[in-house]
């Protein structure tokens, strides 16, 4: 073999390593992703014991924008100069992801323990399946079909014979499961969507943008609902810390997170990791 033919063979040898260990850091980081959302649904639960969800949906939209605008100041790169058409993409992504999942979740694990509610969220992965078919074309295998029906039973028998030992659940239960499932509904929207933008612009910058966009819808509330600014301010220690894990960690980490992942994976092959997030 000649010497620029071994130099070949050598450097194609490195880039696949160099793709092995993107991979398995991509899925590491996604491992971490459900860690933070499932430790997520603990702090929202202990949230709700101080603030009424809608309170609890603009601390956290408003603060994770705030910290998201700093992130991306400090890249130095605040501003990609969109156009008018992708600043509108990203703002309905913005709408899917945090406005209407933000709600979602609020008023429905105002009536769930923390343990069901990520059970019902877990439905995301099906819905991801299916979008990404329609809308980016990819494969459902004879697998995957299979997987998507079996998690429909699951989550079938989780909404009619109660979780965790729980027992059976009842009419508040089947209310808040039936708004908490727009939750995975919309972020599967927002998943798929985002897809090809971050074929474009840095995944931080996606997430920054969609965030503050979503979140913008959020800033009225204190207005329109009295005493909201009042409950916040008269949180315990405890609410604080609550909220800054929620906030800082299970939302603006965890989104640049996702998103990162994203970019590598495909959107049905990421969202995998949901299941691992009631565990």
């Amino acid at each position: 073999m000649s010497r620029s033919g071994a130099a070949t063979g050598a450097n194609a040898a490195i880039d696949t390593d160099r793709s092995t260990i993107a991979r398995l850091v991509t899925h590491a980081s996604l491992l971490l992703t459900a860690m933070l959302w499932g430790g997520n649904f603990a702090a929202l639960r202990f949230l709700l014991r101080e603030l009424e969800p809608l309170d609890v949906a603009f601390l956290r939209g408003v603060g994770a924008a705030l910290f998201f605008a700093v992130v991306v100041l400090l890249t130095g790169r605040p501003w990609l100069g969109l156009s008018r058409r992708e600043v509108g993409r990203l703002a309905v992504i913005g709408v899917l992801g945090v406005t209407v999942v933000n709600v979602a979740v609020a008023f429905g694990q105002n009536r769930l323990p923390a343990s069901l509610a990520s059970l019902i969220v877990t439905s995301n992965p099906i819905f991801v399946a299916l979008i990404s078919r329609l809308a980016l074309g990819e494969r459902l295998g004879a697998r995957k079909l299979g997987g998507i029906a079996l998690a429909f039973v699951g989550l079938a028998v989780v909404l009619l014979g109660g979780a965790g030992g729980a027992g059976p659940v009842g009419e508040r239960e089947l209310v808040g499961a039936a708004i908490l499932i727009v939750a995975p509904f919309s972020w599967a929207f927002y998943t798929v969507l985002s897809k090809p933008v971050l074929a474009v612009y840095p995944s931080v910058h996606v997430a920054a943008y969609t965030t503050i966009l979503g979140a913008a819808w959020f800033l009225p509330l204190p207005v329109l609902r009295g005493g909201m600014l009042g409950r916040i301010g008269g949180m315990s220690a405890a609410g604080w810390g609550a909220a800054l894990f929620a906030t800082l960690v299970s939302f603006v980490l965890a989104y640049i997170l996702w998103y990162r992942g994203l970019r590598v994976l495909a959107a049905s092959e990421a969202t995998v990791y949901i299941y691992l997030v009631p565990v």
